[in-house]
């Protein structure tokens, strides 16, 4: 069985938001990002049913740079890919 798994990167609970200098948007280059909560429990069912069922464990995001933290998150938690 193979599962796919989309997770999104979130600002960090302990974040602190500030405005951009045009006012239009926050300033996200100091944000800590981390998982989507619950994206990250999705991505923990998904490697108890690999676990059981054998198969393999896609995770997929969509994002800049900053977004392949979220997929190296993933694979250390066990999955087999990162898209």
């Amino acid at each position: 069985m193979n599962i796919c798994v989309l997770v999104k990167q979130v600002p960090g609970s302990e974040a602190h938001f500030s405005i951009s200098a045009d006012g239009l948007w926050i300033q996200e280059t100091e944000l800590p990002f981390e998982m989507n909560e619950s994206d990250n429990y999705a991505l923990e069912e998904a490697l108890l049913i690999k676990e059981a069922h054998g198969g393999e464990v896609t995770v997929c995001t969509l994002g800049g740079e900053s977004a392949l933290q979220v997929i190296k998150d993933g694979l250390a938690k066990g999955a087999d890919r990162g898209i």
